[in-house]
This record gives structure tokens, C-alpha cells and sequence, in this order.
């Protein structure tokens, strides 16, 4: 069994390195990767740690980094690059750009948005410490029905979904420009590819886009990736087949995984998901 796509507590999971490791073994996860975003930090730990105490298994470089492609937010997935280089690369990126990630600035920006568009809120302030901008702001937006209308049902009760048409889509009503805080895919993938890895589109139907493959088909066009993120645990039977028959099609590389954060996507467990994922080794050989 394979996954390829797992979060510890260097970015937003909830179980830590060893954790993680352990849990991967109870779960016969034969090869794993730890795909935190925006870091590679996880690894330096490895380097650090009789892992194999822990995990019997083979692990692969990895990380999830988050970027822009024709004025979207997406996750891009890099795999067996060089740690160092990369590193060196989220650091100048990320980490030191003040801009990324600003959470009261976003805060700011989203009770902006909503007071122009007539989005009813209430008179909040921000507090780290109840997460993101988004867990304030959406409790008090669903508190005033009149909003209701503004939105889809699926907008509406369920939080990530929300957060990605938040990130992705232009006609949202909420719609965020991240264009100045993130670096743009092309960017991401150059330093991967420099790095010596592979890259690849994250769980492509989670981005609530107009047409999905027409912006896969962009990004292959553009020479962004070398392969797609077919198995999903949040992807259902027809979206995986899609991909594969996709991927086949336009000579692309296949990955897969749970995204795994631990007990905050509940009942989702690494190796299968919500037991609905078997990623075989022959699956990902290439």
C-alpha cells in the first residue's frame, strides 16, 4: 500500500513525525511521503531519527506547495528533489516573505470583501488562536440567513469547500486575490525540477473550477507538471478514472494518497483513506 500524500505537525497535521511513522506501520503503508506544505523540514528530523525502529518502509522526498496558476490557488506536489535545495527555496519563498500567509492581513481582506458585497457580518476581530481568518468569519456569516442566498448549498455546509471557492473561484462572492502572497506555478515547479524531482497537480477536483479539464489542460500545455495526483481519498470512482484515462493519454506520471492530517479529517486514516483507496507499488513504479 502506498501514500504519497501525508501532513505532520511542521505544517497542519495533527500527529507528529514519529507519530506519523507509527501510524504508517500499523497501516502496511509500504511507501510513504511526507508532503507538508511549504516545508521540508520534516526531513531534517529524518535525517536525525532511527526511523526504521518506527517504519519498515521506503521513503520518498515530498512536499505540498501552495502557488498560483491563471489567478487560482492549487497545491503543487514535489517529489524526490534535494532536500537542501529545496529548503533553501521555501525559505526565500515562503518563510521569509512577509507577505505569505499574513493571516490578519487575509482577515482584513475578507470583512473587506464582505461589507462591499453585501455580505452581513458581525463586528469581529481577529484571534489567532481560533485559527483561520475563515473560522471567524464563515461561523458569523451562516448566523445571518439572509446570506443564504448568496451562496450554493455545498458553499454553504461545507467549510473547505467554501475556503476553496474562497481561493479559486473569480465569480465567488468572497473570492480572494492570494496573487501577492503565493509564487505563481511556474515558479514552484522550476525549483523542483532544478531540484532534481517531479512535480505534480494536487487533487485537481477539490478546486471548485468552471471546467477542471480544461485548467489541466493549461497547465500540461504550459509545461507545469509532470504528472497528476489520480487517487484522492475525497475523489470518487468517476474523477479517478478520468485521471487515469488522462494521465495515460497525455504521457503523464500517476501519484496518490490520503492527504493525511490526522484526526482533523476524521475517519480518514493514512494507507486508505476512508477506506476507499488501495495504492498498489505497481501503481506508481515509474
Amino acid at each position: 500500500m502506498v501514500d504519497l500524500h501525508t501532513h505532520t505537525t511542521y505544517s497542519d497535521g495533527d500527529k507528529n513525525l514519529k507519530e506519523l511513522l507509527i501510524e504508517a506501520e500499523k497501516n502496511n503503508v509500504t511507501i510513504l511521503s511526507i508532503t507538508d506544505h511549504d516545508t521540508v523540514d520534516a526531513y531534517y528530523e529524518l535525517k536525525d531519527l532511527d526511523y526504521k525502529k518506527l517504519y519498515t518502509g521506503r521513503i520518498i522526498n515530498g512536499a505540498e506547495f501552495n502557488c498560483i496558476f491563471n489567478n487560482s490557488k492549487i497545491e503543487l506536489l514535489g517529489y524526490n528533489f534535494n532536500i537542501d535545495n529545496i529548503n533553501d527555496f521555501c525559505t526565500n519563498t515562503y518563510t521569509k516573505n512577509t507577505e505569505y500567509m499574513d493571516k490578519n492581513k487575509e482577515f482584513k481582506l475578507m470583512m473587506d470583501i464582505c461589507h462591499k458585497n453585501g455580505i452581513i457580518v458581525d463586528n469581529l476581530t481577529y484571534d489567532e488562536s481560533m485559527g483561520w481568518p475563515i473560522d471567524i468569519i464563515l461561523p458569523s456569516i451562516k448566523s445571518h440567513e439572509e446570506n443564504r442566498k448568496l451562496f450554493t448549498d455545498k458553499e454553504w455546509n461545507d467549510r473547505s469547500h467554501f475556503f476553496r471557492c474562497c481561493t479559486c473561484n473569480m465569480d465567488f462572492p468572497l473570492f480572494i486575490d492570494l496573487s501577492n502572497q503565493m509564487p505563481d506555478a511556474k515558479k514552484v515547479s522550476d525549483a523542483i525540477r532544478t531540484s532534481g524531482g517531479k512535480v505534480f497537480l494536487a487533487h485537481l477536483f477539490l478546486y471548485p473550477l468552471k471546467d477542471h479539464i480544461a485548467y489541466l489542460d493549461k497547465l500540461v500545455s504550459e509545461n507545469i507538471i509532470d504528472g497528476i495526483e489520480v487517487y484522492h481519498s475525497k475523489f470518487t470512482e468517476e474523477e479517478t478514472k478520468i485521471l487515469e484515462e488522462y494521465a495515460k493519454k497525455h504521457n503523464l506520471l500517476i501519484s496518490g494518497g490520503t492527504d493525511y492530517h490526522g484526526d482533523k479529517k476524521k475517519g480518514r486514516k493514512i494507507g486508505n483513506g476512508y477506506g476507499n483507496i488501495n495504492i498498489s507499488e505497481d501503481i506508481i513504479n515509474n
